[in-house]
C-alpha cells in the first residue's frame, strides 16, 4: 500500500485514454479520443483539456494524430498514449490501486486499507463496480481528507451516484464499446458490468429496446436474465428485420434454458427458412424427443462477419453432435471440431465461453474421443469458466476424471458457485461427491 496520488486534471486526462492504443488500428475512432468528447467524458471545459493535451504532448506522452471519429463529418484530430505514456499510466494505475485509505470496519472503528480492495468489498456485498482506473480516480478525487487521508466510509449511494448520469449516446456508446473490449480480453464480469450499466441509462432514456439490448448481450455471456416473457414484446418493437430477428435469437436461447415452453411461440413470430431459426427449431425438436435432420441448414453462413461465423460453425457442430448421438452416426471429425473449438477460445480473437462449453459437452459423447482427449477437453473448457449451468456440468465430468485431490479444489470451486446462485440440488451433489473422495 501507499500514500494516495494527488489526482489532477494532467493525471485524469491520461486515465481517459489508457485504452486509447487498443483502438489505434481501427479505421474509425470513438468520439471519446477526440478533444470535445474527452472534455464531455471528464466534465471539464475543453480550453482546460486542450491545455493538458498540449502538456502531455510536450512531454512526449501522448501522441496525436487526425482520424475519422464516430459521429463527425470530417477527420478530426485524436490522442492516444505513446510508448513512455503507457508505462506511465501503468504506474498511476498502480498507485492509484494500491493507495492507502480510511474506511470504517467490521467492528465500527476507522482502519487503513487499500483501495482496490475496500472497492472490491463493497462490491461483493452489493455496490457498484469501479470498472477502471479513471473511475477509482475520481473517488479518490472527491473523498474527504482525514489525517491526511482520503476517507471513505461507507460506498456511495446507487441513486447518488447515478444522479448525475450522463444519458448521452456518447455515454452508452462508451460502456457498449469498452463491454466489447472487456469480453475480447476474457474478462467477462466488467464486460457484464459494462452491458448493465448502458442498459441502464437506455432504461432512463425511455429507450427500451435499447435495453432489451444491452440486456440480451449479457445473456449471451452468461448474465442473469429477469423476467425474459416480458422482453417479447419489446422485441416486437424493434422496426429493423435483421435486428429484431437477432435479438429474437438470444432471447430464444435465454428462454430454452429458463422457461422452454415459451420458445415455440417465439420461433413461430420468426421467418421460417432462415438458416438460424431453422437450426433452433432442430435444437426444439430433439428436446421433444422427434427425429430431426440437418440435411437443409447450411454449415455456414453467406456473407456473415468473421465472429458470426464461427458462432454459427460452432453452433452447428453442437446439434450435429446431438442429432449423431441419437443416431449413431454423423459425428463432426474431431479434427474439425478442435479447429471450431480453437476459434472461439482462449485464444482467439473472440472468445465465447458458453458456446465453447456446450459443444466441448456435446462432442465427448463421440464414441472415438479417448479418455485423453476428453480430459484436455474438459480442462480447456473449464479454464473458460462458462455460465451456469454449463460449468457445473463440465465440473462434475472433470472431477470423474482427475485424481482425487484436484478434483477436490474442482469441488470446492463449485460449491462456491451453486452457493452464490442458491442451487440447493448442485450444492448437495458436491457434497455427495466430497464425502466420496
Amino acid at each position: 500500500m501507499g500514500q494516495a496520488p494527488r489526482i489532477t486534471n494532467r493525471e485524469r486526462v491520461l486515465l481517459a485514454l489508457s485504452d486509447a492504443p487498443d483502438f489505434e488500428d481501427q479505421y474509425e475512432l470513438p468520439r471519446r479520443f477526440s478533444q470535445v468528447g474527452m472534455a464531455h467524458r471528464l466534465g471539464m471545459a475543453q480550453s482546460h483539456v486542450s491545455r493538458a493535451l498540449s502538456g502531455l504532448i510536450e512531454e512526449h506522452l501522448l501522441t496525436n494524430k487526425r482520424k475519422r471519429v464516430v459521429g463527425e463529418r470530417r477527420r478530426v484530430m485524436t490522442y492516444s498514449l505513446s510508448n513512455i505514456g503507457v508505462d506511465k499510466v501503468h504506474d498511476l494505475i498502480s498507485e492509484i490501486e494500491h493507495s492507502d485509505v480510511l474506511s470504517i470496519g467490521d467492528e465500527g472503528s476507522l482502519v487503513q486499507v487499500e483501495l482496490k480492495s475496500l472497492v472490491n468489498k463493497w462490491f461483493r456485498r452489493g455496490g457498484q463496480r469501479y470498472p477502471d482506473a479513471l473511475s477509482l480516480a475520481d473517488l479518490l478525487r472527491n473523498a474527504e481528507i482525514h489525517d491526511g487521508m482520503p476517507l471513505l466510509e461507507s460506498p456511495p449511494e446507487a441513486d447518488e451516484v447515478g444522479s448525475d448520469d450522463d444519458l448521452s449516446s456518447e455515454a452508452i456508446g462508451l460502456h457498449l464499446e469498452l463491454a466489447e473490449l472487456r469480453r475480447s480480453q476474457g474478462d467477462l464480469t466488467s464486460a457484464l458490468d459494462h452491458l448493465s450499466r448502458a442498459g441502464g441509462l437506455h432504461r432512463k432514456r425511455g429507450n427500451p429496446v435499447g435495453e432489451a439490448r444491452c440486456i440480451l448481450a449479457a445473456a449471451s455471456l452468461g448474465g442473469p436474465v429477469d423476467n425474459a416473457l416480458d422482453l417479447i414484446a419489446v422485441i416486437s418493437q424493434i422496426g429493423d428485420p435483421v435486428d429484431r430477428m437477432d435479438c429474437a435469437l438470444m432471447l430464444h436461447d435465454v428462454l430454452l434454458s429458463h422457461n422452454p415452453d415459451s420458445v415455440s411461440q417465439l420461433l413461430d413470430e420468426l421467418p421460417d427458412g432462415h438458416p438460424e431459426v431453422l437450426l433452433r427449431r432442430a435444437e426444439l425438436a430433439l428436446r421433444q424427443g422427434e427425429e430431426v435432420s440437418l440435411t437443409d441448414i447450411p454449415k455456414e453462413l453467406v456473407g456473415a462477419s468473421r465472429l458470426r461465423q464461427n458462432l454459427w460453425v460452432a453452433s452447428y457442430a453442437r446439434i450435429q453432435c446431438r442429432v449423431a448421438e441419437i443416431s449413431g452416426i454423423g459425428w463432426p471429425v474431431p479434427s474439425e471440431v478442435e479447429l471450431i473449438l480453437s476459434n472461439i477460445g482462449a485464444e482467439s480473437n473472440q472468445p465465447h465461453s458458453l458456446l465453447y462449453g456446450e459443444l466441448v459437452l456435446a462432442q465427448l459423447k463421440n464414441p472415438v474421443i479417448t479418455d485423453d482427449e476428453k480430459l484436455r477437453l474438459l480442462q480447456s473448457a473449464w479454464e473458460l469458466q462458462p455460465p451456469m449451468p454449463t460449468i457445473g456440468h463440465i465440473g462434475f465430468q472433470l472431477c470423474a476424471i482427475l485424481q482425487p485431490a484436484e478434483a477436490m479444489i474442482i469441488l470446492i470451486n463449485l460449491q462456491q458457485k451453486f452457493k452464490a446462485v442458491g442451487d440447493e440440488i448442485g450444492l448437495r451433489i458436491c457434497d455427495e461427491r466430497l464425502d466420496s473422495l
